[in-house]
C-alpha cells in the first residue's frame, strides 16, 4: 500500500544526497586542503537551511491544494534544479567550456546554489510526504510506515554516497556522466509520486507564514500533547548527530586516516545501511510492541558507547573504525524510529501537518548548527573530538528523555527495586 509513496520518497532522498555529495565530493578538489571543512560545511548547509524557513509554507501548501498534489508539483520543479547543478559540474570540465581563473568560482556557487534550491524544493514537500503515510494505512500502520520510509531514506543515503564515491572516482574528468544521473533520478522520482494514491484527512489552513511566529505557536500547540515537544527536539537531536558524523567521516577517513577518496564513501556506504537496518528492525518491534519508546534511552546510551570507542581508537585501523560505525548506525536507527511514530500516534489528524512542519523547521535548525558546530570544533581540535562530542551530547539526550517524557520517565520510575 505504501509502495508509491517509498518510491518517491526513495528516489528524492537518493538525488537530494547524490547532489550534495558530488558537491562535497568534487567541490573539495577544486579547492586547497585548507578550505575543504568550510566547503563541506556551506554545502550541507545549503540543503538544510530551507526547511528552517520553509517549512509554515509547506505545511499551508500541503492543507490547501493536498498532500498528492504538493508532492507531485515539487517533483517537477526539481527538473530545473538539477539541469543547474549539471551546468556548474560542466563549466569545470575543458571539454564544454574554456577554463580562467574564474570557472572554479562561477561552478561552486551554481553547484551549491543548486544543492540550495534543491533543500527550498524537497522542504515543500516534506510534510506532504510524512503526512501521507497515515492517510495511506491509518493510524495502526504508523510504525510499519515510518520504519519502511526511514529505512528506504538511509537506503538512499547510502546508495547515494556509493554512486558518488564511484562516479567520481570512475568519471571524475567526465562530470556529464557522473552528473547526468541527477536528471535521470529526478524525472524517476516525478513518475513514481504520479502513482500515489490516498484518502486524504481534511485540515483547516490558518497556520501562519512567519517562520518564527509559527515556530513558536506549534510549540505551543504541541504542548498540549506530553512527550511531544520532547520527542521533537530529541530527534532533532539525532538529525544534528547524523548530519554531524557524514560531514566529519569523509575528512576524518582522507586526512586523519589517509585513505582514498573512495574509501571513505565506502565506509559512509556501511554506516548507512547500519541505520537503514537499525530502521527496519525498529519498525518490526515498533509494529508488535506500541511501547518501544521505552528502549530508546538503552539505544541512546550503547551508541554513545561506540562513540566513545571510535574516538579512543585514536586514528586506528580503518576497518576497526567501520565496525564501529556500522555498531553506531544500527543503534541510530533504533534510536529514531520509535520517536517518529510516537509523533504520529499521538498527534490528532487535523494537528499533524502542523507538527510535521514543525518537527521540520526545528531538526533542519539543528542539521544547520552541524555545520556550523562541526567546523567550529575542527578549527580548535583534532576531527577525533567530534565522535567526543557525539557521544556526549548522544548520552545527555537519552537522559532527558527519561526524564522529560511522561511515558518513558514512568517506565523506568517502575524498575526501580
Amino acid at each position: 500500500m505504501y509502495n508509491a509513496l517509498y518510491t518517491t520518497n526513495f528516489l528524492s532522498t537518493l538525488n537530494d544526497n547524490y547532489q550534495k555529495m558530488l558537491g562535497m565530493l568534487v567541490v573539495t578538489e577544486w579547492v586547497s586542503s585548507e578550505y575543504k571543512p568550510l566547503v563541506i560545511s556551506i554545502t550541507g548547509a545549503a540543503l538544510v537551511l530551507p526547511y528552517i524557513f520553509c517549512s509554515p509554507m509547506a505545511n499551508r501548501a500541503a492543507q490547501v491544494y493536498g498532500k498528492q498534489r504538493v508532492v507531485r508539483v515539487c517533483k517537477i520543479l526539481e527538473l530545473p534544479i538539477v539541469l543547474l547543478a549539471i551546468l556548474g559540474f560542466l563549466l569545470k570540465d575543458p571539454n564544454c567550456f574554456a577554463q580562467n581563473e574564474y570557472s572554479t568560482i562561477i561552478a561552486t556557487v551554481l553547484v551549491i546554489t543548486a544543492i540550495f534550491l534543491l533543500g527550498i524544493q524537497s522542504s515543500m514537500y516534506s510534510p506532504a510526504k510524512y503526512g501521507l503515510i497515515r492517510d495511506i494505512g491509518g493510524i495502526e500502520n504508523v510504525s510499519r510506515g515510518m520504519g519502511g520510509m526511514e529505512s528506504l531514506s538511509f537506503l538512499g543515503m547510502l546508495l547515494a554516497t556509493a554512486l558518488a564515491a564511484f562516479m567520481v572516482d570512475k568519471f571524475s574528468d567526465q562530470p556529464l556522466i557522473y552528473s547526468s544521473l541527477l536528471f535521470i533520478l529526478a524525472v524517476a522520482g516525478w513518475i513514481a509520486s504520479l502513482l500515489i494514491k490516498a484518502e486524504e484527512t481534511p485540515t483547516d489552513h490558518r497556520e501562519r507564514l512567519n517562520p518564527f511566529a509559527y515556530m513558536k505557536s506549534s510549540h505551543q500547540m504541541a504542548l498540549q500533547y506530553k512527550g511531544l515537544n520532547t520527542a521533537i527536539y530529541i530527534l532533532s537531536i539525532f538529525w544534528w548527530f547524523a548530519t554531524t558524523i557524514q560531514l566529519c567521516t569523509i575528512v576524518y577517513c582522507q586526512e586523519a586516516m589517509g585513505l582514498e577518496k573512495g574509501k571513505p564513501g565506502i565506509i559512509m556506504c556501511i554506516a548507512a545501511i547500519g541505520i537503514s537496518l537499525g530502521c527496519v528492525i525498529s519498525g518490526k518491534i515498533g509494529h508488535k510492541f506500541v511501547n518501544e519508546v521505552v528502549r530508546v534511552p538503552f539505544y541512546g546510551a550503547l551508541l554513545s558507547l561506540g562513540l566513545v570507542g571510535i574516538f579512543c581508537l585514536n586514528n586506528g585501523h580503518y576497518i576497526i573504525f567501520t565496525i564501529l560505525l556500522f555498531f553506531v548506525g544500527v543503534l541510530g536507527g533504533m534510536f529514531k524510529v520509535p520517536l517518529d511514530a510516537t509523533i504520529q500516534r499521538t498527534v490528532k489528524p487535523d494537528e499533524l501537518n502542523t507538527v510535521l512542519a514543525y518537527f521540520n523547521q526545528v531538526s533542519f535548525l539543528f542539521m544547520f548548527g552541524a555545520s556550523v558546530t562541526y567546523y567550529l570544533i575542527t578549527m580548535i581540535l583534532p576531527q577525533r573530538y567530534v565522535f567526543l562530542m557525539l557521544a556526549v551530547v548522544m548520552f545527555a539526550s537519552s537522559i532527558w528523555l527519561i526524564i522529560g517524557h511522561p511515558q518513558v520517565k514512568q517506565f523506568y520510575k517502575n524498575l526501580k527495586p
